[in-house]
């Protein structure tokens, strides 16, 4: 009886650990550049010939600092998309986290996280989780397991990779595009 009472502490110590595990990416203590010291890009579908137009400033929404990202996202001339991005150098390791998590605030749109590894090479690989915002901060977590590949040609799977960018993207349908991020990390 004393081993199994022994084993369930070790077991919920051990859990309570690796749930507690986490990496604060960016939380505007130092605005536009992350806690590994990468500064945040801006950029839109024109890198390849889209139409949509967007900026990111840093910001104050409801006593929060931000990144706010808004824009009008068009399909059109094979486009659609606007985002900012952060290159980690470090590289982040799927193996040592469960996911990534970030608190925004949005138009009641749905936006999305996207990464890149060293197997998505291609501009139009990446690996996406997709989320809907609201009209408040709300903090979201995105686990890898339910990253979904972009391309046939890359592993299936984001787990056991190393992440080398992070995005936040608004894209893939004609909209106006607002929504602010006040921190992102890993959990």
């Amino acid at each position: 009886m004393k081993s199994l009472i022994i084993f369930i502490f070790i077991l919920f110590f051990s859990f309570n650990l690796q749930s507690q595990n986490k990496m604060i990416l960016d939380n505007l203590e130092t605005p536009g550049i992350s806690t590994q010291g990468q500064n945040w890009a801006f950029f839109t579908d024109g890198v390849m010939g889209g139409l949509s137009e967007g900026k990111a400033i840093i910001s104050k929404v409801n006593d929060v600092n931000c990144y706010h990202m808004t824009g009008n996202v068009t399909t059109e001339n094979n486009g659609g998309f606007i985002q900012i991005r952060n290159q980690l150098k470090p590289s982040i390791s799927t193996e040592e986290f469960e996911g990534v998590y970030f608190k925004v605030f949005g138009n009641n749109e749905e936006y999305s996280i996207h990464v890149r590894t060293a197997l998505t090479m291609a501009p139009w690989q990446y690996y996406k989780y997709s989320f809907k915002t609201n009209s408040e901060w709300t903090i979201i977590r995105a686990p890898f397991s339910e990253f979904k590949k972009s391309n046939a040609y890359q592993p299936k799977k984001l787990v056991g990779q190393n992440i080398k960018t992070l995005g936040l993207v608004a894209g893939f349908k004609d909209f106006q595009a607002d929504i602010c991020l006040s921190e992102i990390g890993f959990y």
